[in-house]
């Protein structure tokens, strides 16, 4: 990756394996410039964007199945996987909307031995179990790998006065199939299937005197991905994809007393598109990628009532790659996205990588992105039936609050109705630069910094408030907001058994309209006492959620005699905004912030290799290892976690 224009970062199997982890969380979470932010699931933050901004891909195919936007990284286990590629920024044309921050590519493992086997078993705190078995089989024209995963836990109680559990228990079940075959030394098929199942139990209370509540959750996704490709020339090679996937929920919460119905829900989500690319590798100076495709939508579900939204786009793009010299290359690209519910998008990017010396990198890049409204944002017609707010779609706002108003629910509208417009989609460009600098064999630093630019932020914001006290909310395009930052890592293998990676985030997010209200003097804070002040630039941290310094620690220590190795690491974010006491929509009050903390993880790998081939490996593992735990703040953080597990290779 080191002559990648973009800004880049891949983790190993390898690495995956010394660090322990499990599910994607885990691996992503311990890179420097990356955060875990848990609201409907674990979502990533990059670049200082929320987790509706970054696509998820498994083998370039989109991952879907989003609650409130966070796409749940818990779901997605690291079994089977090659490598994970994480690019920063909308440096690609071949991605469109939802990569306005970046772009995770899950690469699974094709199968290239003859036949093998492994099986693994794992056991940790809270009877937290992972047990896989792989398959795989190969010849020199075609080969086939399967996996087989489970995952459970009985979750954990950070509030034993509270009645109900922290976070549920578990059980989740992953299968995945990949299979290639070479019809001829031109032409190749390949084939990737996955299935997951969830199921999820929890409890619950509302109400004085108390009502006590059992929830059921159970959630299915799967999809398939046919490839096939043909080289036409030796300089033209084509490739036709089709990708069909499914997300379904289905959610019910009853009664424990007399088992009647408090709440049910279920989602439905298809997703499908069909593709075809051309690369054309012209010499070894010039590689040109044209490609086009289509894509259908589909929804249905109790939130958006007898209404099933169905959306279609279709797209092009043009990539080409330049090497004028050893020292310059060149990558332009465009993409145009015409989709059925909003205007088309015209998508440019461009980024150069300079060589000057052997030991020199310098990156640099511009591009444009978008993110298409997400069907909750068009058509969601929502109520809770324990909190009893409700959450409109843009198209639904009209009849919807309407609806609520005949039927005597409103006691005051916020907004004029005959003043709000249709929301379209969001837009940002991105510049993003970058050196890094090999001092040495053992020694590289890499500094990079962004910036992004946002419009037409796409947020929600209270529009009426209900006879219940409670409020009505919609989707509105309100905000121009912007991401920058400095990026600093450096790896270094000071001693021959020490392997040492260390970085650090500056963030700066910041919504410019709140800043201009904020020159103007129109924006107050209200201290506890009740005595209010005005807000200057100084009491303004940025958009909540976000901490202006982060930073990792990752180390390994390889003792390959002993076939083992010991894997330390370290997680830290200094405070951020979490929530607004005074009503002036930003975090300025020390109560209004999760102060910093700091997470260490250490897990030793040690392996048998035998003579008649097979090899073991054992690993001891800790988690939160000194056990930070903020139970009403951070109610994701479980505490400190132990785990041992076991995998045999044949």
């Amino acid at each position: 990756m080191e002559n990648v224009a973009v800004p880049t970062q891949v983790i190993s199997a390898r690495e995956l394996q010394n660090m322990g982890s499990l599910r994607l969380t885990d691996a992503l979470g311990e890179l420097t410039g990356l955060t875990i932010n848990y609201d409907h699931g674990a979502g990533i933050q990059v670049q200082g964007f929320d987790a509706d901004y970054t696509l998820i891909l498994i083998d370039g195919e989109p991952v879907i199945g989003r609650t409130a936007g966070t796409l749940d990284l818990e779901r997605l286990t690291v079994s089977g996987i090659e490598r994970i590629e994480v690019v920063n920024g909308p440096s690609s044309s071949l991605y469109g909307s939802e990569a306005l921050a970046g772009v995770i590519n899950i690469i699974t493992k094709k199968a290239d031995k003859p036949l093998t086997a492994s099986f693994t078993s794992r056991f940790g705190t809270h009877n937290t179990t992972d047990f896989s078995t792989s398959v795989e089989a190969s010849s020199k024209r075609a080969g086939v790998k399967a996996l087989i995963n489970r995952y459970s836990s009985s979750g954990y109680d950070l509030t034993p006065d509270s009645f109900g559990p922290t976070t549920p228990e578990f059980t989740d079940y992953t299968t995945d199939l990949r299979a290639h075959l070479d019809l001829s030394d031109r032409t190749k098929i390949e084939f990737g299937g996955r299935l997951a199942i969830q199921e999820q139990a929890s409890q619950f209370s509302i109400n004085q005197p108390a009502e006590f509540f059992g929830s059921q959750e159970d959630q299915t996704d799967w999809s398939i991905h046919p490839e096939i490709k043909h080289r036409l020339t030796n300089r033209i090679e084509v490739i036709g994809t089709y990708y069909r996937a499914a997300f379904a929920t289905k959610t019910e919460q009853r009664n424990q007393d007399d088992q009647s119905l408090l709440f049910y829900d279920s989602i439905n989500q298809r997703y499908q598109k069909g593709e075809i690319q051309a690369n054309g590798y012209w010499s070894a100076k010039h590689l040109t990628v044209f490609g086009a495709g289509v894509v259908e939508e589909s929804l249905d579900g109790d939130r958006y009532g007898d209404f099933k939204p169905v959306a279609g786009s279709q797209f092009v793009y043009a990539q080409h790659e330049w090497l004028p010299s050893s020292i310059l290359e060149a990558n332009a690209s465009a993409r145009f996205d015409a989709h059925e519910n909003y205007a088309s998008r015209l998508t440019p990017k461009l980024s150069l990588l300079v060589r000057p010396t052997e030991k020199v990198r310098v990156r640099l890049s511009v591009g444009s992105g978008f993110k298409a409204p997400a069907f909750r944002q068009l058509y969601l017609n929502f109520t809770n039936a324990a909190a009893g707010y409700t959450v409109l779609g843009s198209t639904q706002l009209s009849e919807g609050l309407s609806s609520l108003t005949s039927t005597g629910q409103i006691d005051a509208t916020f907004l004029d109705l005959t003043t709000i417009e249709e929301i379209t989609a969001e837009r940002s460009v991105a510049y993003n630069a970058g050196v890094t600098v090999q001092l040495s064999t053992s020694l590289s630093i890499t500094l990079g910094a962004f910036h992004n630019n946002v419009r037409d932020l796409i947020e929600t914001q209270p529009i009426a408030q209900k006879s219940n006290g409670s409020f009505v909310f919609s989707y509105f395009n309100l905000n121009r907001i912007y991401t920058r930052g400095i990026n600093l890592e450096i790896e270094s293998s000071p001693l021959a058994w020490l392997q040492v990676a260390t970085g650090y985030q500056f963030l700066e997010a910041r919504d410019r309209e709140i800043l201009e209200a904020i020159d103007a003097g129109t924006v107050f804070g209200r201290r506890l006492s009740g005595r209010d002040y005005r807000i200057q630039r100084s009491d303004y941290d940025g958009l909540l959620g976000r901490s202006p310094h982060s930073g990792t620690i990752r180390s390994t220590i390889l003792l390959p005699a002993r076939k083992m190795t010991v894997s330390i690491r370290a997680q830290w974010r200094n405070r951020y905004g979490y929530r607004d006491i005074d009503g002036n929509t930003i975090a300025n009050l020390d109560e209004e912030f999760i102060p910093g903390y700091m997470l260490w993880h250490t897990t030793a790998t040690k392996s048998w290799s035998f003579k008649t081939g097979q090899t073991l490996t054992a690993q001891l593992g800790f988690r939160n290892l000194f056990d930070v735990v903020k139970p009403t703040l951070i109610p994701s953080l479980p505490g400190r976690t132990v785990f041992s597990s076991l995998q045999l290779s044949l």
